[in-house]
């Protein structure tokens, strides 16, 4: 697995412009990209906490 720092504006951008041609509506793709974001932090939080618990 290759590891690759990216800067959360970048992702947060190509989220929003990825929603964004998907549903053509601003407010539906700010709430699609903060839930995606939302998620990633999470899966992050989880993994880091589950191998310090190893």
């Amino acid at each position: 697995m290759q590891n690759r720092e990216t800067d959360i504006g970048v992702l947060i951008a190509l989220f929003f412009q990825q929603f964004m041609e998907a549903y053509g509506d601003e407010d539906l793709a700010s709430v699609a990209t903060a839930a995606a974001i939302n998620d990633l932090l999470l899966l992050e939080a989880t993994r880091s906490r589950n191998g310090a618990a190893a």
